[in-house]
């Protein structure tokens, strides 16, 4: 294959030998520059001097004199115009200010007379009464300001339309103006004052011998300097172009080059007949992104295999975003590959940290003089990889810190570790924008400057480099327009705004390898093996001037500015040259479906379907999918396992089983081992509203506070009505609060959210109208003990050894009974849960039929029973329904349709089973499984390890 940068320098070369270096040559792209240096070496048969290579902006710089200027320069000069005739705030013009500079850009490149344009036709009856003489162009402009005939009834986003429209004249004029003084320019203005200087005959470029290639669609500046070029100059022009599209008019992917033919006939002509040779054409349907992305991996592996993947082998990629995703999925075998096209820094850690310390900044908050830092940004920020591999330890102690002392709000000296240290400089305050612009500069840039392990530091530097360099830019271009109604939220807004359309460029050796590049990277090149991407119709060609615009569609088209069917036009020239030279072409788009795309192969497939004869090869790309139940996990007792499980029965040790953790062995013995044996934990969360445990605690604590005080008084419900009415309770529950959610004891009500005081309101209810309502009407008992210890050894057998098992665990409450029996009371917040099928099934039955809270108060009953030789009552206070006059806190045993049964009634049949599941749980034999039914999974904190849970419903 001989692509047009060879054939190109073959000619030039043979037509001018050694004096090929006098020439200036201009391609539409960089990239071709360095592909015809590389063409040109092979041909050249002695040294020669490098020609000079010109882009089409160098030279109008060199005719205009002006310079272009940055971005956010124009628009903030732009907006400090428009501000003069309409009243908006910075943040809320950048969007339009951009779309503005966008259409005075297009403007000028078009050279359209601005005030024809923004021209109102108000008198519309003046002309509606003969219209025959109109042209084309000239209805429709009139068909677009029928819509505005009627004033009276235009609708409040006309109105501003007009209002705004009416105007553009004086803004496009003084902000050229504007720009003129600062010397400065957009393109299309740098454009057109050099046409504008061409034609007063105010040029002196120096003398050069050009040759233009390659190029396509064409502005009309463009073309005024190439008329320029060709009558001043010695120019030649060279056209990249098949006959196939050229000589068919229905061909859209040769409108722009049948008028460049016309108008800048070539000297010489290079092949232009290569789309009919024989080409290998394949269609690939994919179910997914993702799909394409290995179906890629699968082609490049079989042309490796075939020795085919150097630079002559090209990833063409129509949706930037697969990027990552293609780069990803390559064979590891793959060798050098070159990327030709920009990152967006968006998608990057650098951004990522930039928005953090912006967040950062947005919810901190002031007390006493002192800066607050929200829990959820601070912990963010802790978890970046900038930060996290600073001081790995440090970190991780201050993460820790927050979690469990449940710090919602952090104060600056906990977060101050050090003088100096990058937490010092992270976690400071800052107010005004210009404060806030010198913090994230200065913390970009220490973070940059800090030694990291591993490969990733150069482009972590490299990352924050570009991302101070636009950070100093920005901060700039606004010091410069000095705009006073500047916040530190507008400078947040357009910091966002800025760097989500920065690009981080890729730097590779473009001659070698792989080629990975955009559609718009592929102009002038060509290759063998070509591999498109998400070819659909929806992104290629797509719609590109969807973007909005303040110039209507039929504007545009009256007075020659790109519509969408020059978009379609410049794009299906993209298309096929890119494949008219090609001799393989893989064609892979995504047939589903989605709010994105219609699934739709794009229209290019279909012509070269109906509109060739080439044969086309269908594939469609699927995933297999192993529909195979995950593998049961088994741990055996054995080793290490087998050790820390005789922990239990080692009175040495002084290791004690809880009601709590027996009962998770009742319900998995896998999840058993997790929790007691491996010690495995699920991650530690911090959340600024009270969960359930967080809940259960707060009312837990208060309860204990209140009843410690009536601890061995007979009869104390006269006491419990004298704490209800005195506000003690509401006083224990914000102690309860402060101590076990705030952390911070001298907190009061006023440092609360309004999910905390929603949360008081209820504990107290609870408590008051709850539990101490109930005991007021039901005194008959004493406290023995609240929060008390209890412990009893309990013996059993197990693979014929004889074993002692500690049982340890927390009583909610203790109470003695005025009939002498000891009753068992535990503190729930839940939905009432009374009701069990007997004891039996709480081993061995259904998992709904394991009821947890029964089945541990039956267990702090068996333990109270043989360690104070007294009869137990278990009971249960469900405190959200206590309210209720007929509430009643003992339990139901529906198998024996009895109410309230004391633990001796129970005693021979529930210890037989627990000596049964614990002679199992120590049998080194009996490995720790999974339990059968799923639906224990659910609330598992091990569900995603396990991979058998089933999903919430």
């Amino acid at each position: 294959m001989s692509t047009f940068l060879e054939e190109l320098a073959q000619n030039l070369y043979g037509r001018y030998g050694s004096e090929v270096s006098s020439l200036s040559i201009l391609f539409p792209s960089k990239r071709a520059r360095v592909f015809f240096s590389s063409a040109l070496a092979q041909v050249v048969e002695q040294p020669i001097w490098q020609l000079e290579q010109l882009t089409i902006d160098d030279l109008m710089c060199e005719v205009s004199g002006l310079y272009l200027g940055e971005r956010i320069r124009l628009i903030t000069e732009l907006y400090r115009v428009y501000s003069q005739y309409h009243k908006e705030s910075f943040d809320k013009f950048y969007f339009w200010g951009d779309m503005l500079l966008a259409d005075f850009d297009m403007i000028d490149k078009y050279m359209i007379d601005a005030d024809m344009l923004f021209r109102n036709i108000s008198d519309i009856k003046e002309i509606e009464s003969d219209i025959s003489y109109l042209t084309p162009e000239q209805l429709k402009i009139l068909s677009f300001w029928m819509s505005f005939k009627d004033g009276a009834n235009l609708s409040k986003e006309q109105y501003k339309f007009l209002e705004i429209w009416r105007s553009l004249p004086k803004i496009y004029h003084k902000f050229r103006a504007r720009l003129t003084e600062l010397n400065i320019a957009y393109t299309g203005m740098i454009q057109r004052r050099a046409v504008e200087r061409i034609k007063a005959g105010d040029v002196a470029l120096k003398p050069r011998r050009y040759v233009i290639a390659g190029f396509n669609a064409l502005s009309e500046c463009e073309k005024r300097l190439f008329k320029y070029l060709d009558k001043s100059s010695d120019v030649e022009f060279y056209w990249d172009y098949d006959i196939y599209y050229k000589n068919h008019k229905e061909q859209e992917a040769g409108m722009f080059i049948r008028d460049n033919l016309v108008m800048f006939p070539p000297k010489c002509e290079l092949s232009c007949d290569n789309f009919s040779k024989k080409k290998e054409l394949t269609v690939v349907s994919a179910l997914s992104n993702v799909v394409q992305c290995k179906y890629v991996s699968e082609i490049i592996t079989k042309l490796m295999a075939q020795g085919a993947v150097d630079e002559n082998t090209a990833i063409v990629l129509t949706d930037e975003n697969l990027l990552l995703p293609v780069l990803y999925s390559l064979p590891k075998q793959i060798g050098k590959v070159n990327v030709t096209m920009g990152y967006h820094l968006r998608q990057s850690l650098a951004y990522s940290f930039i928005e953090r310390l912006l967040e950062l900044q947005h919810h901190r908050r002031t007390k006493g003089g002192e800066s607050l830092f929200y829990h959820v940004d601070v912990l963010g920020i802790l978890s970046h990889p900038y930060v996290s591999d600073c001081d790995k330890e440090q970190v991780a102690e201050l993460q820790d810190s927050i979690v469990k002392n449940r710090r919602i709000y952090i104060d600056q000296p906990m977060l101050h570790c050090g003088e100096g240290s990058i937490f010092s400089a992270i976690f400071s305050a800052t107010s005004c924008w210009r404060e806030l612009s010198n913090y994230i500069q200065s913390v970009v840039a220490r973070v940059a400057h800090m030694p990291y392990d591993g490969d990733e530091q150069h482009h972590r530097v490299e990352f924050l480099s570009l991302l101070l360099e636009h950070l100093v830019k920005l901060h700039n271009s606004l010091e410069m327009c000095d705009l006073k109604e500047l916040t530190v939220e507008i400078y947040a807004s357009l910091l966002r705004k800025h760097l989500q359309t920065v690009r981080v460029p890729f730097e590779g050796e473009p001659l070698e390898g792989l080629q990975v590049m955009g559609i718009l990277e592929t102009r002038n090149l060509d290759f063998e093996n070509v591999i498109i991407l998400s070819m659909n119709d929806d992104n290629f060609p797509g719609n590109k001037l969807s973007a909005p615009s303040f110039v209507p569609y039929n504007l545009r088209a009256a007075y020659g500015i790109p519509t969408p069917e020059h978009h379609e036009g410049v794009y299906a020239y993209y298309f096929y040259r890119l494949v008219q030279r090609a001799q393989k072409v893989w064609m892979l788009y995504c047939s589903q479906a989605d709010d994105k795309s219609t699934g739709e192969p794009s229209r290019y497939i279909h012509q070269l379907r109906f509109e060739t004869d080439f044969e086309i090869r269908n594939v469609e790309a699927s995933v297999d999918v192993n529909m195979d139940g995950a593998e049961p996990i088994v741990v055996e007792k054995s080793g290490e396992i087998l050790e820390q499980l005789e922990r239990y029965v080692d009175s040495e040790s002084g290791a004690s089983l809880s009601p709590t953790s027996f009962f998770r062995y009742v319900q998995c013995p896998l999840k058993f081992y997790f929790y007691s044996i491996a010690r495995l934990k699920s991650d530690d969360d911090l959340s600024e509203d009270v969960d359930a445990p967080m809940f259960g605690t707060i009312l837990h604590e208060a309860i204990s506070k209140l009843y410690g005080s009536v601890v061995g008084e007979q009869n104390p419900g006269k006491s419990l009505a004298r704490i209800v009415k005195s506000g003690d309770v509401e006083r224990a529950v914000e102690e309860s609060i402060n101590e076990n959610y705030l952390k911070v004891k001298a907190a009061t009500e006023a440092d609360y959210t309004g999910n905390l005081i929603l949360v008081k309101s209820i504990v107290v209810k609870y408590i008051e109208n709850g539990a101490m309502r109930y005991d007021v009407a039901n005194d008959d008992f004493a406290v023995v003990a609240v929060e008390g210890r209890e412990r009893l050894l309990f013996d059993f057998e197990s693979a014929s050894r004889k074993l002692t098992m500690q049982f340890e665990g927390i009583v909610d409450r203790l109470d003695s009974l005025n009939g002498g029996m000891l009753r068992v009371v535990d503190y729930k917040t839940g939905r009432p849960h009374l009701e069990f099928m007997g004891v039996d099934p709480l081993f061995n039955g259904e998992p709904e039929q394991r009821v947890s809270n029964v089945f541990q108060t039956l267990l702090y009953s068996m333990m109270l029973f043989h360690s104070r030789k007294r009869d137990v009552i278990p009971s249960l206070y469900y405190v959200r329904s206590m309210n209720r006059d007929d509430y009643s806190p003992l339990l139901i045993d529906k198998e024996r349709k009895q109410t309230g049964a004391c633990y001796s009634e129970y005693a021979e049949e529930f210890e037989a089973l627990v000596r049964s599941r614990l002679s199992e749980m120590f049998d080194p034999g009996v490995a720790f499984t999974q339990c059968e039914d799923e639906t224990t999974c659910i609330y598992c904190d091990f569900k995603a390890l396990c991979r058998r849970a089933k999903s919430e419903e």
